[in-house]
């Protein structure tokens, strides 16, 4: 995963996959069998350890906004953190690959950005029934908090601090509703 999520997927020879798993050429060929499957594997892995995260906020007793602004701020963490590779293997690969004559690359990276935002409206619809937020927000703040979080990406692509892409979530959390009232 961290080896797509550095060099990219058409950069990323089978040779560095080699490298990288210390497996045979046979044996990733033997249990994935090609590099694009092994791709899908490592970006369904990607996805996972999100949904995780998001699993892990729905399980906290805090208001929606609190949730949303521990993932947030998850997220900056590992963006700025310099132990993981810059940017985000579902962004950057997004980036990459979408807009390609490669169809079926297209599905794969749409099914996974899919899965980010549907994540992210799990936070929003549970704000929903805490009565946090109006129905006819969800789809909107979902897709919103989204972007929040493909922006902070590329910011941290592009160097940005720990302090900065905090700013970012700052701003991007006042425009939580206050309050059904409010909305």
């Amino acid at each position: 995963m961290l080896t797509f999520w550095r060099g990219g997927y058409a950069n990323t020879s089978l040779d560095d996959l080699v490298q990288a798993t210390g497996a045979s050429r046979a044996s990733i060929y033997s249990v994935f069998g090609d590099k694009r499957a092994l791709f899908r594997q490592c970006l369904a892995l990607y996805g996972a350890r999100f949904s995780e995260r998001i699993a892990e906020a729905l399980d906290t007793p805090v208001t929606g906004r609190e949730r949303l602004e521990r993932v947030l701020n998850a997220s900056a963490d590992r963006l700025a953190s310099p132990e993981a590779p810059p940017g985000c293997l579902r962004c950057n690969s997004t980036l990459e690959l979408m807009g390609t004559a490669d169809q079926d690359m297209q599905e794969v990276l749409q099914e996974a950005n899919d899965a980010f935002l549907a994540n992210l409206r799990r936070l929003v619809d549970r704000a929903v029934e805490a009565g946090e937020v109006v129905p006819d927000q969800a789809g909107r703040l979902a897709l919103y908090f989204t972007c929040i979080v493909n922006g902070m990406v590329t910011l941290a692509r592009s160097g940005a601090s720990r302090e900065e892409l905090a700013q970012v979530i700052a701003a991007a959390l006042s425009s939580w509703p206050s309050s059904q009232t409010d909305s």
